[in-house]
């Protein structure tokens, strides 16, 4: 037996495997019991909810409280909504396709950052976000520290230093700093795709390429293409480290590609859409590199920051020291250089100095993002040196005293990460998730079709979505680009500190022919600001009028807008059926007309007459113009987007393949076990 796998030999010498399970399933219990206490989880839902006591129109009926970040209120402007929205969709028995709520409309399933397929998503989808949001948080937290424990284990390390490991990753500042963000879903399964790599490596049969495949699509459909891409780069330095022959090189990037074509129905329609917005040329989103200053709190999470959520990097004190033992002592070891020069490479892109600055304004990524793999590889160094100071006597079998020793190390760590992820996120009720107020009960109340535009911060762009209303901004790098640029008729949209993509009053458009066009029907104006239907009327040449008003801001109608499915020409609209992809409209033209709809073009969407395609569209971003014959007619429009259904053959096919493989191998070991034995 080798020296780097004897600490947990008499473990595998038992009669049964039932000890190793025991004390894997002791670990999880120990990370679910105190992830699910330590951060308040039985409290209520963990979700920064407190963020609505600064932003109208909660902001007079939610009591202030302080605020982590900034940065953790995106699930609660974002992911709660996609995921409500989506839960909406799947029980009318549609998929989650289009999101009709935000920039005009735009691609649900297609956006990464929804993690709509991610199976860490599903206690959400299933319970709602009342009951589920927390479980799904805790399947992340238990995925990634499983992983990486049975990543560890496989490199024969011993059980309390592959524990120590798993809890680096799984309570590592990062991670817990993201967790409720996509980051943390597509982070959780990385140890499993260097495990599966091991195995490939070494073995390659087909349920080992099964297993490659299906970690790189749980990775690839986390949500989150800046973490998955570091994650490559890991997965690429841990390939390189265990030199394997070129044929078990080849079968590890055929069951990494295998596993992305898994999720391409993720995939392709997330390349058509990142073509088409603003994403796709580095358009809204500022550089980001932080501060040589914010190294200090791999020491001290506590340390002064503008950024506490993006420079977040706690790993333990005592975990760098393991780390940096387990550096020392792998000095001849491949696998460590290989994890250094990965770790070497976060650090580099994340913290000031010329190569990352180059990086963020070249890539408009933010290096800092990838801190969140960084654990994995000090969580394998810290493994590693643990297990060195254990056999440090030279002996193969470490005495009592030594594993009380390592198991008070791991003990240690624990705690001090679970003292530095006291208070990073919020503790809300379940029922202020879906918070009302006066002003938004009197629009749930408007049956008719109709968009809103809250000028200056109110209602953050996305939060609609929660409340079914029709927003003409977002907030997303995946915005729309041809949307945005129609919609400058509305007027001049900015960045704000605390919200994007405002409007504020003075920067209307004069005249507001564009909120007429648009189906435009409210403006929502802040109370705290002096702008009127009156100032707004007089100044901007608008038309709008003031229907309520109260502590939660002032709702003005705007008596010119048009309808959304209208009919230039004599007729009228019958009957309007809609969901978030069909429209159906019944029209009764006296002579030839055209049938307008006020959605802009997206790829994707077709539309047909009485059942006949019609062949002409609108340029993307434009309203839907239809020429209607005399009579009476039924026009569809649909969201059907070929990259989707592309998107399924690949999956497919990738599939199909991964179970040939799988089955060859069954077959051939099932004809080894009946050949004759040789003497």
């Amino acid at each position: 037996m080798n020296s780097s796998g004897v600490v947990g030999a008499e473990l595998r010498r038992g009669r049964s495997g039932a000890p190793r399970w025991l004390a894997g399933g002791t670990l999880l219990v120990f990370v679910a019991l105190a992830t699910w206490y330590g951060l308040g989880m039985h409290r209520g839902v963990l979700l920064s909810l407190n963020i609505r006591a600064k932003v109208w129109p909660w902001a007079p009926f939610v009591a202030e409280q302080p605020l982590r970040s900034q940065e953790l209120s995106d699930p609660v402007w974002q992911f709660v909504p996609w995921i409500e929205l989506a839960r909406r969709e799947l029980a009318a028995g549609r998929l989650p396709l289009w999101n009709p709520h935000q920039d005009g409309g735009r691609p649900l399933l297609a956006n990464p950052m929804t993690a709509l397929a991610s199976p860490t998503l599903l206690p959400a989808l299933a319970l709602g976000v009342e009951r589920g949001w927390n479980l799904s948080l805790l399947v992340r937290v238990l995925l990634a520290a499983s992983a990486m424990y049975a990543f560890l284990r496989r490199q024969a390390m011993s059980v309390p230093a592959a524990a120590l490991g798993a809890i680096v990753v799984a309570w590592s500042g990062p991670f817990v700093a993201w967790l409720a963000n996509p980051n943390s879903m597509t982070v959780a399964a990385a140890p499993l795709v260097l495990w599966a790599i091991d195995r490939v490596a070494r073995a390659g049969r087909g349920r080992d390429v099964l297993a490659l495949a299906g970690a790189t699509a749980l990775v690839v459909v986390g949500g989150h293409p800046e973490t998955a891409v570091a994650v490559a780069a890991l997965a690429a330095a841990w390939l390189a480290a265990r030199a394997p022959s070129a044929a078990a090189a080849c079968r590890c990037v055929t069951g990494a590609v295998l596993g992305a074509l898994l999720a391409a129905p993720i995939l392709v329609p997330f390349a058509e859409y990142l073509a088409h917005s603003e994403a796709g040329r580095g358009i809204g989103r500022a550089d980001l590199v932080l501060p040589v200053s914010e190294l200090l709190r791999f020491l001290w999470p506590g340390a002064p920051t503008a950024t506490p959520v993006e420079g977040a990097a706690t790993v333990s004190v005592v975990g760098l020291l393991l780390a940096g033992t387990g550096a020392v002592a792998s000095r001849r070891d491949r696998r460590a250089w290989a994890l250094l020069a990965v770790a070497g490479g976060i650090l580099a892109v994340s913290y000031a100095n010329p190569l990352a600055q180059a990086f963020a304004e070249a890539t408009h990524a933010y290096g800092s993002r990838a801190l969140i793999v960084l654990p994995v590889a000090l969580g394998w160094l810290a493994a590693t040196g643990l297990d060195r100071l254990l056999r440090s006597n030279g002996s193969d079998r470490p005495g009592p005293g030594r594993a009380a020793l390592a198991w008070l190390a791991t003990l240690v760590v624990a705690g001090e990460l679970a003292v530095a992820a006291q208070g990073v996120h919020a503790v809300a009720e379940p029922a202020e998730i879906r918070r009302s107020t006066p002003m938004l009960a009197v629009l749930a109340a408007d049956r008719e079709i109709f968009r809103i535009l809250p000028l200056h911060t109110f209602l953050p762009p996305d939060s609609a979505t929660l409340y079914g209303l029709d927003d003409v901004r977002g907030y997303d790098a995946m915005d729309p680009r041809a949307w945005r640029a129609t919609r400058a008729g509305m007027g001049a949209f900015s960045r704000h500190r605390n919200v994007t993509d405002v409007l504020e009053p003075w920067d209307l458009a004069p005249g507001g022919v564009a909120l007429d066009a648009w189906n435009v029907k409210y403006l929502l104006v802040h109370p705290q600001l002096d702008w009127n239907a009156e100032t707004l009327n007089r100044g901007f040449g608008l038309d709008v009028e003031e229907v309520y008003g109260g502590p939660d801001g002032r709702l003005l109608r705007n008596r010119r807008v048009l309808p959304r499915v209208r009919l230039d020409g004599d007729g009228e609209v019958v009957r309007i059926e809609r969901t978030p992809t069909r429209w159906r409209m019944e029209v009764a033209a006296v002579g030839p007309a055209t049938l307008v709809l006020a959605n802009p073009h997206f790829p994707g969407w077709s539309a047909a007459l009485d059942g006949r395609p019609v062949a002409q569209r609108p340029a993307i971003g434009a309203p839907w113009r239809v020429a209607i014959p005399a009579g009476r007619h039924v026009v569809e429009v649909r969201y059907r987007p070929a990259s989707f259904r592309v998107g399924l053959i690949l999956a497919g096919l990738a599939a199909v393949s991964l179970a040939s493989w799988t089955w060859r191998d069954v077959r051939r070991g099932a004809t080894e076990a009946r050949a004759p034995s040789r003497s």
